[in-house]
Protein backbone atom coordinates (compact mmCIF):
# COMPACT_ATOMS: atom_id res chain seq x y z
CA UNK A 1 0.00 0.00 0.00
CA UNK A 2 1.21 3.51 -0.77
CA UNK A 3 -0.11 7.06 -0.48
CA UNK A 4 -1.82 8.95 -3.29
CA UNK A 5 -0.13 12.33 -3.70
CA UNK A 6 -1.70 15.66 -4.70
CA UNK A 7 -1.05 15.07 -8.41
CA UNK A 8 -3.31 12.02 -8.25
CA UNK A 9 -0.41 9.64 -8.66
CA UNK A 10 0.52 6.86 -6.28
CA UNK A 11 4.28 6.71 -6.86
CA UNK A 12 5.96 3.37 -7.41
CA UNK A 13 9.64 2.48 -7.13
CA UNK A 14 11.56 2.29 -10.41
CA UNK A 15 11.85 -1.46 -9.89
CA UNK A 16 8.07 -1.88 -9.60
CA UNK A 17 7.47 0.39 -12.61
CA UNK A 18 9.76 -1.81 -14.70
CA UNK A 19 8.01 -4.96 -13.43
CA UNK A 20 4.64 -3.48 -14.40
CA UNK A 21 5.86 -2.45 -17.87
CA UNK A 22 7.88 -5.58 -18.62
CA UNK A 23 5.89 -8.30 -16.88
CA UNK A 24 2.44 -7.52 -15.51
CA UNK A 25 1.02 -5.36 -18.31
CA UNK A 26 2.31 -7.68 -21.08
CA UNK A 27 0.79 -10.63 -19.20
CA UNK A 28 -2.64 -8.97 -19.21
CA UNK A 29 -2.24 -8.07 -22.88
CA UNK A 30 -1.42 -11.69 -23.73
CA UNK A 31 -4.53 -12.93 -21.91
CA UNK A 32 -6.62 -10.39 -23.82
CA UNK A 33 -5.10 -11.20 -27.22
CA UNK A 34 -4.87 -14.97 -26.81
CA UNK A 35 -8.61 -15.13 -26.18
CA UNK A 36 -9.35 -13.49 -29.53
CA UNK A 37 -8.71 -16.51 -31.81
CA UNK A 38 -10.68 -18.68 -29.36
CA UNK A 39 -13.90 -16.83 -30.09
CA UNK A 40 -16.51 -17.97 -30.65
CA UNK A 41 -15.77 -20.57 -27.99
CA UNK A 42 -15.80 -24.22 -28.97
CA UNK A 43 -14.98 -25.67 -25.54
CA UNK A 44 -14.90 -24.91 -21.83
CA UNK A 45 -11.22 -24.05 -22.23
CA UNK A 46 -12.12 -21.49 -24.89
CA UNK A 47 -14.78 -20.05 -22.58
CA UNK A 48 -12.24 -19.80 -19.77
CA UNK A 49 -9.76 -18.06 -22.06
CA UNK A 50 -12.50 -15.67 -23.18
CA UNK A 51 -13.44 -14.82 -19.61
CA UNK A 52 -9.78 -14.28 -18.65
CA UNK A 53 -9.38 -12.04 -21.71
CA UNK A 54 -12.48 -10.03 -20.84
CA UNK A 55 -11.36 -9.47 -17.25
CA UNK A 56 -7.88 -8.49 -18.46
CA UNK A 57 -9.39 -6.02 -20.93
CA UNK A 58 -11.52 -4.49 -18.19
CA UNK A 59 -8.46 -4.22 -15.92
CA UNK A 60 -6.41 -2.57 -18.67
CA UNK A 61 -9.17 -0.05 -19.42
CA UNK A 62 -9.39 0.88 -15.72
CA UNK A 63 -5.59 1.20 -15.68
CA UNK A 64 -5.90 3.61 -18.65
CA UNK A 65 -8.52 5.68 -16.80
CA UNK A 66 -11.71 4.41 -18.45
CA UNK A 67 -14.68 3.16 -16.45
CA UNK A 68 -18.45 2.77 -16.79
CA UNK A 69 -21.08 5.08 -15.31
CA UNK A 70 -24.14 3.11 -14.21
CA UNK A 71 -26.32 6.26 -14.12
CA UNK A 72 -25.57 7.61 -17.58
CA UNK A 73 -24.85 4.21 -19.19
CA UNK A 74 -21.72 5.71 -20.75
CA UNK A 75 -17.98 5.36 -20.29
CA UNK A 76 -16.45 7.78 -17.81
CA UNK A 77 -13.11 8.84 -16.44
CA UNK A 78 -11.80 6.36 -13.89
CA UNK A 79 -8.70 8.13 -12.64
CA UNK A 80 -9.02 7.85 -8.89
CA UNK A 81 -7.13 5.28 -6.88
CA UNK A 82 -9.34 3.44 -4.42
CA UNK A 83 -8.05 4.22 -0.95
CA UNK A 84 -8.41 2.39 2.31
CA UNK A 85 -9.37 4.12 5.57
CA UNK A 86 -5.80 5.34 6.01
CA UNK A 87 -5.69 6.97 2.54
CA UNK A 88 -3.44 4.29 1.05
CA UNK A 89 -3.93 2.42 -2.22
CA UNK A 90 -2.68 -0.68 -3.98
CA UNK A 91 -4.25 0.36 -7.32
CA UNK A 92 -1.94 1.04 -10.25
CA UNK A 93 -2.93 3.55 -12.92
CA UNK A 94 -1.10 4.39 -16.14
CA UNK A 95 0.28 7.65 -14.72
CA UNK A 96 1.95 5.68 -11.92
CA UNK A 97 4.18 4.02 -14.54
CA UNK A 98 4.96 7.23 -16.43
CA UNK A 99 2.13 7.11 -18.97
CA UNK A 100 -0.93 9.24 -19.61
CA UNK A 101 -4.65 8.68 -19.28
CA UNK A 102 -6.90 8.19 -22.28
CA UNK A 103 -8.76 11.38 -23.08
CA UNK A 104 -12.28 10.03 -23.44
CA UNK A 105 -13.43 13.07 -25.42
CA UNK A 106 -10.98 12.15 -28.21
CA UNK A 107 -12.44 8.67 -28.73
CA UNK A 108 -14.66 8.17 -31.74
CA UNK A 109 -18.34 7.61 -31.04
CA UNK A 110 -17.99 4.04 -32.29
CA UNK A 111 -15.03 3.31 -29.99
CA UNK A 112 -16.85 4.87 -27.02
CA UNK A 113 -19.96 2.78 -27.67
CA UNK A 114 -17.90 -0.40 -28.08
CA UNK A 115 -15.99 0.22 -24.84
CA UNK A 116 -19.25 1.03 -23.07
CA UNK A 117 -20.81 -2.29 -24.14
CA UNK A 118 -17.62 -4.13 -23.27
CA UNK A 119 -17.15 -2.73 -19.77
CA UNK A 120 -20.82 -3.12 -18.92
CA UNK A 121 -20.74 -6.68 -20.21
CA UNK A 122 -17.49 -7.47 -18.42
CA UNK A 123 -18.91 -6.18 -15.16
CA UNK A 124 -22.10 -8.21 -15.51
CA UNK A 125 -20.81 -11.38 -17.19
CA UNK A 126 -17.36 -11.87 -15.68
CA UNK A 127 -16.39 -9.53 -12.87
CA UNK A 128 -19.52 -10.03 -10.78
CA UNK A 129 -21.70 -13.08 -10.27
CA UNK A 130 -25.03 -12.06 -11.84
CA UNK A 131 -28.16 -13.66 -13.19
CA UNK A 132 -30.62 -12.18 -15.69
CA UNK A 133 -28.40 -9.14 -16.33
CA UNK A 134 -28.76 -9.21 -20.13
CA UNK A 135 -25.06 -8.25 -20.28
CA UNK A 136 -24.86 -8.46 -24.08
CA UNK A 137 -21.15 -9.29 -23.95
CA UNK A 138 -20.83 -11.03 -27.28
CA UNK A 139 -18.12 -12.11 -29.70
CA UNK A 140 -18.35 -9.04 -31.99
CA UNK A 141 -18.04 -6.64 -29.04
CA UNK A 142 -15.01 -8.52 -27.74
CA UNK A 143 -13.42 -8.69 -31.20
CA UNK A 144 -13.95 -4.94 -31.67
CA UNK A 145 -12.62 -4.10 -28.20
CA UNK A 146 -9.28 -5.91 -28.33
CA UNK A 147 -7.67 -3.69 -31.02
CA UNK A 148 -9.03 -0.56 -29.32
CA UNK A 149 -7.40 -1.53 -26.02
CA UNK A 150 -4.10 -2.40 -27.74
CA UNK A 151 -4.12 0.93 -29.62
CA UNK A 152 -4.88 2.92 -26.45
CA UNK A 153 -2.08 1.19 -24.56
CA UNK A 154 0.30 2.07 -27.38
CA UNK A 155 -0.81 5.70 -27.23
CA UNK A 156 -0.73 6.04 -23.44
CA UNK A 157 2.15 3.94 -22.10
CA UNK A 158 5.62 5.43 -21.94
CA UNK A 159 7.42 4.85 -25.23
CA UNK A 160 10.31 2.89 -23.73
CA UNK A 161 8.67 -0.24 -22.36
CA UNK A 162 9.20 -3.97 -22.69
CA UNK A 163 5.99 -4.22 -24.72
CA UNK A 164 6.01 -5.42 -28.28
CA UNK A 165 3.18 -5.00 -30.77
CA UNK A 166 1.96 -8.44 -29.77
CA UNK A 167 2.13 -7.55 -26.07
Amino acid sequence: MRPVVESGRAPLSNKIVQEMLNLHIPYRIRMLCEALPRTPAQSDCDNQAFEAGVVSGRILLGFLGIGYDEKTKQIKKDRNHRKNGEGLTDDVKVRDVGGKYVEIATLSSEDSQTLCRFIYGANKACAHFTVGSDHKLNVPTFQQTVPIVIRLLGECLPTKTGLTKEG
